[in-house]
């Protein structure tokens, strides 16, 4: 039996042949997301900029209708791509996935350059960007490294938020290990001793809350995808009443 999917009334998952293609509509995109009560459009799992035109025409409908888009990006971009895409831009999740430019050439066959130009531009447009990088046992896992990318962010902008995800072996690299929580622990120290304000422990069930950058307090407690505390009120901290950065708050 082969199951099928549908979004928005059209069957995108296929018959005997597998996976099967189907034309939705820029105008159709932005109607499914109003019709579910989302307030925003994220463009993910594949790179957007692939798909930049289709992704460039169903961001200006979303904004007319009053959503926000987000870009969940490699950042390998041109600063052309960005100046486009900006006023409908609201916020982008870039992978730094190292700070040595060998690592990009040899692991991602890209650069780094383009990838710190992409981070500064979004933030000098006044786009909300935050950062993921996955930690990789003998890769980029090294304290100077760490300090690198944390330095960088916080140099940029200290509120740029910083995910740090754990590594698991599977597809090419099933023999590599996990990234030791260890590991993980001594980065989320690294990256609040370079003074960045938000810093995450991405896909490990801790970590993931976060916390008024002037006095500490408690400000979103989270259950995975579940908020189980919010104290924020207006853009800022309910205790101490600083200005919480981000967009939406």
């Amino acid at each position: 039996m082969v199951e099928r999917f549908l979004f928005d009334g059209i069957d995108i998952l296929g018959d005997e042949l597998g996976l099967q293609s189907q034309e939705v509509k820029p105008e159709d995109v932005v109607k499914q997301a109003k019709r579910s009560g989302s307030t925003s459009i994220s463009y993910t799992y594949t790179e957007p900029t692939i798909f930049f035109e289709y992704a460039f025409e169903i961001g200006q409908l979303a904004k007319k209708e009053g959503l926000y888009n987000v870009f969940v990006t490699n950042g390998y971009m041109t600063e052309e791509m960005i100046q486009m895409i900006h006023p409908s831009l609201d916020a982008a999740n870039i992978d730094l996935k190292s700070f040595s430019d060998d690592h990009y050439r040899r692991t991602c066959k890209g650069r780094l350059g383009p990838v710190l130009k992409s981070i500064e531009l979004m933030k000098k447009l006044n786009i909300w960007v935050e950062v993921t990088t996955l930690v990789l046992p003998g890769q980029n896992d090294s304290e100077e490294e760490l300090r690198k990318i944390a330095g960088f962010l916080a140099e940029v902008d200290p509120s740029i938020p910083w995910h740090i995800s754990r590594f698991y072996p599977q597809y090419k690299m099933e023999d590599a290990e996990a990234t030791p929580m260890k590991t993980l622990n001594r980065a989320y120290e690294i990256g609040k001793e370079a003074g960045l304000r938000y810093v995450y422990l991405g896909n490990v069930g801790q970590g993931n809350n976060t916390y008024c950058h002037a006095c500490d307090h408690l400000l979103i407690e989270r259950a995975g995808y579940s908020i189980l505390q919010y104290n924020i009120r207006e853009g800022r901290c309910s205790h101490c009443q600083s200005l919480i950065d981000g967009v939406g708050l």
